[in-house]
């Protein structure tokens, strides 16, 4: 309450006509007045011209923290190429990477499988997906921080996963 009150009085009072004054009462209770009374103190209040005057809105470029945190990666999925098949009975896949400049230690790599699976975070830029099912799928590469942050990312690369059978050999 006590802060209230002199927050109030700070900002009600214009500071370069007026002064605050403080004294305490028979409780211990500090009394804010524009008024000198017995046994007060005048307070010294310093306003700073910039306080008073509107604040610029700031730009603030959403780029500059990854810049600054991390250099810009350059990633690519080299195998499988865009559009190539892939032809696996058993739904392996093979994927093979660049990453431009090399990796940082403390960042990791993820590969992601249409959208929603996500290799385990690795440094190696190699990956090898079990278990995919024919048709058509797509890969993206994804590098994070430390803290898990994505700071850079690949284009989407589509293949399709072509499986052998008898009833549509080759």
């Amino acid at each position: 309450m006590n802060k209230l009150i002199l927050f109030f009085a700070l900002f009600c009072t214009n500071t370069f006509a007026q002064q605050v004054y403080v004294s305490v009462d028979e409780n211990g209770v500090p009394l804010y007045s524009d008024k000198a009374s017995a046994g007060a103190k005048k307070i010294e209040l310093k306003v700073s011209l910039q306080s008073q005057q509107p604040q610029q809105a700031t730009q603030i470029d959403p780029l500059a923290s990854l810049t600054e945190e991390a250099p810009l990666y350059q990633l690519t999925i080299l195998t499988p190429a865009a559009e190539d098949t892939v032809i696996s009975n058993q739904g392996e896949v093979v994927v093979q990477s660049d990453v431009s400049p090399e990796l940082a230690d403390h960042h990791k790599l993820r590969l992601v499988l249409d959208n929603s699976h996500y290799s385990p975070l690795q440094q190696s830029s190699n990956f090898r997906l079990l278990g995919v099912e024919r048709g058509e799928h797509q890969l993206q590469l994804q590098a994070l921080d430390q803290n898990g942050k994505l700071i850079a990312e690949s284009p989407v690369t589509t293949f399709y996963l072509r499986k052998t059978t008898i009833a549509t050999p080759k």
